[in-house]
């Protein structure tokens, strides 16, 4: 198991912060599979061109994993 997970975070700010809309499961670098990253591109086009919605920003963000020990 690795240490940490990876992902590209779609956010929008709503007035109060920025939170999280959407997100997808990416490499150390930030690259994705090919199937991942057509879904992620439609649905941040789909984010940006939204009438009435915050304009949305793309983050990079790594969570630890939890460590099981035996």
């Amino acid at each position: 198991m690795k240490k940490y997970t990876y992902y590209k975070v779609i956010q929008q700010n709503w007035g109060t912060g920025w939170d999280d809309v959407d997100f997808y499961e990416c490499k150390s670098t930030g690259t994705m599979d090919a199937e991942t990253r057509k879904l992620f591109k439609e649905n941040l086009r789909l984010y940006k061109t939204e009438p009435g919605q915050p304009y949305p920003r793309v983050i990079f963000r790594k969570e630890l994993n939890q460590l099981t020990t035996h």
